[in-house]
């Protein structure tokens, strides 16, 4: 592991840190399934940031990348749910064996940008002035080639992950980390949290 991205590694910590101790200030579920089931979503992206830097700490950075389209999934899926999943649809997760978002993750990235972008963003800047539809378009046919062994996979297990490489997948695992916090909690609370977006924004001035 280069010095660079020891110092991503540990910037990385530092604000999941910050965002964890904040979102454990409120509650994130009541008692219906919904809320349930988005802390389970929340639990899970906890879960799977930790593993990215645990791995990228340990010099073993293909597992990181596997469990990055983890990462990104629990996202959409997670804040698609919250939002536009219906009551049967959260019985199944919650209760059922078989239970699954429905229709491809596409579908539901883009759904997610009706409730969280401008669409006088969307418009004027096509698939620029998006968010979720951004991610997919940035993230999707990567992850899922490191996950399911395709080129990318091979030839990065082959050739070594470079120090650019990591440090992106990085510096996307830390946004998209941000993203289901702070939007998880506006969905839930009806309302931003100060402090969430206070730590987003020094993320993203923060150049490391």
């Amino acid at each position: 592991m280069t010095p660079r991205i020891k110092n991503c590694v540990e910037r990385a910590r530092h604000y999941q840190n910050e965002v964890l101790q904040e979102i454990s200030k409120h509650p994130t579920a009541d008692t219906s399934d919904r809320s349930h089931v988005a802390k389970a979503f929340i639990s899970m992206a906890v879960s799977d940031f930790k593993a990215i830097l645990t791995e990228i700490s340990d010099d073993n950075p293909g597992p990181a990348f596997k469990v990055f389209r983890l990462l990104y999934e629990d996202v959409v899926n997670g804040l698609w749910t919250q939002q536009f999943g219906s009551d049967d649809l959260i019985d199944k997760l919650l209760n059922g064996d078989s239970g699954q978002p429905p229709g491809p993750i596409a579908d539901r990235a883009a759904k997610l940008d009706t409730v969280f972008v401008d669409p006088a963003d969307v418009a004027a800047g096509g698939k620029e002035g998006t968010l979720f539809v951004h991610f997919q378009n940035k993230f999707w046919n990567t992850a899922n080639s490191y996950t399911h062994g395709g080129s990318m996979a091979i030839q990065m297990e082959l050739g070594g992950y470079g120090e650019e490489l990591q440090h992106g997948m990085l510096r996307s695992g830390m946004t998209l980390f941000i993203v289901i916090a702070d939007a998880m909690y506006r969905l839930h609370h009806k309302k931003p949290n100060d402090v969430l977006t206070g730590i987003a924004n020094t993320y993203f001035a923060e150049e490391w």
